[in-house]
């Protein structure tokens, strides 16, 4: 069965699934973070453009990509990237912006502001629509997320995200490959979630004052807590982990899937129960195509000092 990834599917957070397609039939298969996924890559078909979103209010969704477009990282061509327009969404703050049509109904919608805090204790600060509030945090792999205020459209929130990222030094974004790095060591989510509550409440005046400025913003007496659903808790309770060594640019892989946050995914590569836990950036598969069929991964060097 040659199948084409798309992806992990964060839409329910408590049961992401990594979600192929069939290019001949259009059927979807999925593999939840419990399955088997064995998989050969073909390397000749190099990583694809999957297209991109309508967003408009009566646009049609989801649109391949016309041209069948090849790309050497992300998700998009710069065709399909320009047409879909949501990197124009991160300016929506900046006077005088262009905000591309598409994503116009997208903004309109209420906006959440929160501060989330991931394995090895970086934070950052991110925003959310009222229909992605939790999926949006899931799919970044938080170890505890706080929301900490909200908006009536996607313009204001924007203003505060990046009047709260310059103030506290908060990055709007982790890369994945650190990430895994921290999935390396023993990780506790307690004392990560304390650090963040213990992080909002020491800042808590001065958010106030920086919402307080700006027009449609409410700054909660008392945030919202986000903890990780059950699938992506396994991971950080597994920890530490390695890192597979392996890339998913080609080869044969097998993967016995035990758990999922965000694009990374804790897998062994066989059945035996005393075998290594390894940790791997799915989203590396995006685009790819692969044959699903009785694969196996090659072996792995284990250092004895790791156990």
């Amino acid at each position: 069965m040659t199948l084409l990834v798309r992806g992990i599917e964060w839409s329910d957070p408590a049961a992401p699934r990594i979600r192929l397609v069939d290019d001949t039939t259009g059927d979807t298969t999925f593999f939840t973070h419990t399955s088997v996924f064995r998989f050969s890559v073909d390397e000749r078909r190099g990583r694809r453009c999957l297209g991109w979103r309508d967003m408009t209010a009566d646009g049609p969704g989801y649109l391949p990509c016309d041209r069948g477009a090849k790309v050497t990282s992300g998700r998009q061509c710069d065709r399909c990237r320009n047409r879909e327009g949501f990197t124009s969404v991160h300016q929506a703050h900046v006077n005088g912006a262009h905000i591309h049509p598409n994503v116009r109904t997208y903004l309109t919608q209420p906006q959440w502001l929160y501060i989330d805090i991931f394995a090895g204790g970086r934070m950052k600060v991110g925003t959310a629509s009222q229909f992605r509030k939790y999926p949006r945090v899931a799919e970044q792999g938080a170890a505890a997320a706080l929301y900490v205020a909200g908006s009536t459209d996607g313009y204001n929130i924007r203003t505060l995200e990046a009047d709260v990222s310059t103030q506290f030094h908060l990055s709007q974004a982790i890369r994945t490959s650190r990430k895994l790095e921290a999935l390396t060591n023993r990780i506790d989510t307690a004392a990560l979630r304390n650090e963040l509550q213990q992080f909002i409440v020491s800042n808590r005046e001065e958010l106030s004052y920086i919402g307080s400025g700006i027009e449609g913003i409410e700054i909660f007496e008392q945030p919202e807590v986000w903890t990780p659903p059950a699938c992506s808790q396994i991971v950080f309770d597994a920890t530490p982990a390695l890192m597979y060594p392996h890339s998913f640019e080609s080869g044969e892989h097998s993967l016995y899937l035990e758990g999922l946050t965000g694009p990374v995914a804790l897998f062994r590569t066989d059945t035996d129960p005393e075998s290594p836990h390894f940790v791997a950036d799915i989203s590396a598969l995006v685009g790819r195509t692969v044959t699903v069929g009785n694969f196996d991964s090659p072996g792995v060097a284990i250092q004895e000092s790791l156990f």
